[in-house]
């Protein structure tokens, strides 16, 4: 289990970032339970590890997590900050992956008012309670460092957080792992937290950000607000969209997986059954993506909407050794016959560049 990876979905959904698709009853029932988030600050002692191992065990078995002596900038946001020492640049968003360590490091800017901060930090839609918060400054403007908790059904992970916002974006950098090994990490990702380097004036670039190439899109044109997600609207189309808004987004998987190459196919068309959850007499397209820059599949339906007018709504997902990219998209459904061509040669456009 690859821990503390949800981040980057809590991110995509943070932002504003808009997705084509609705919740899942699944997903619904889920964030109805209570009982998921924790609200209370971890025993480092409880034995919640995924291994069902003794936590003390587990401990002496994991080393010391250390960072690198020089920080490193992350494309598109304007953030530098020192990662973990043997860490990984993050799949498709910006962070690192200490593999080792399970520790993922996620890093977000936004425009927007002051709440945007508590939207990164939100899981699930909800804030868990914040524990041990101080104030700190970064780039010259106030911030918090801080820490909650959240359960999984294989863990509780602990998340420690840097927030900050200096009138017109907001940063937030989220570090999470398994509670269990709290005590060995918090004091060295406090320390990266509190040397954060922010240069506000950096143009925010969520394809940078995301490590992907896309477009360019028949009558859309990219969205500078918020570097968890590509987003592309009409010129001078309203953030958040609106309902019928045409739209285009490129996220990461907001769990990110390595898909083996015999299983992409079944894997690709679980995930859009729960992207796209229409009836067969709705789809109006769908199958394998074998002519773009990336393989894998799509779908396309028209759906209802809770406002009234239907939508079409378009999700793919492709492949970057083994890394799914999602693809999502919306538009008026009395807008088909322009914007079903357009959606589907955006995901054949879309690469990741080496």
């Amino acid at each position: 289990m690859l821990l503390g990876l949800l981040a980057a979905g809590l991110f995509t959904l943070a932002c504003g970032g808009p997705t084509a698709a609705r919740p899942t009853q699944a997903e619904l029932d889920a964030e109805d339970d209570e009982d998921r988030y924790v609200d209370e600050e971890p025993d480092d002692d409880e034995d919640d590890d995924d291994d069902g191992l003794d936590p003390a065990l587990l401990r002496a078995e994991v080393s010391p997590l250390e960072l690198d002596d020089e920080p490193v900038a992350l494309p598109g946001t304007g953030v530098s900050m020192r990662p973990p020492s043997g860490s990984t640049p993050m799949p498709f968003g910006s962070g690192f992956l200490a593999r080792a360590q399970r520790v993922q490091v996620s890093v977000v800017v936004a425009v927007g008012e002051p709440e945007v901060l508590d939207a990164i930090r939100a899981a699930g839609g909800r804030l868990p309670e914040a524990q041990g918060v101080e104030d700190v400054t970064i780039a010259g403007q106030p911030g918090r460092i801080g820490r909650d908790a959240i359960r999984t059904e294989q863990a509780v992970l602990e998340r420690s957080w840097l927030l900050v916002h200096d009138g017109t974006r907001g940063l937030g950098v989220v570090a999470t792992y398994e509670a269990a090994r709290a005590s060995m990490y918090r004091a060295p990702l406090r320390e990266a937290l509190a040397a954060v380097q922010w240069d506000r004036e950096v143009p925010l670039d969520a394809a940078a950000a995301l490590g992907v190439s896309l477009g360019p899109v028949q009558g859309l044109e990219q969205s500078r607000r918020s570097t968890a997600n590509l987003v592309y609207l009409e010129p001078g189309g309203a953030f958040p969209p609106e309902a019928g808004q045409v739209v285009l987004t490129v996220s990461p998987l907001p769990i990110p997986m390595q898909v083996p190459d015999d299983r992409i196919s079944s894997i690709c068309t679980q995930i859009l059954a729960r992207l796209v959850p229409a009836p067969v007499s709705a789809v109006e397209l769908e199958g394998e993506v074998e002519d773009g820059g990336l393989p894998g599949c799509e779908r396309l339906a028209t759906m209802p909407t809770e406002e009234g007018p239907s939508v079409i709504t378009y999700a793919a997902v492709l492949f970057h050794e083994g890394s799914p990219l999602l693809l999502t998209a919306s538009a008026d459904a009395s807008q088909l016959a322009t914007w079903r061509p357009r959606f589907a040669s955006a995901a054949r456009s879309l690469t990741v560049p080496e």
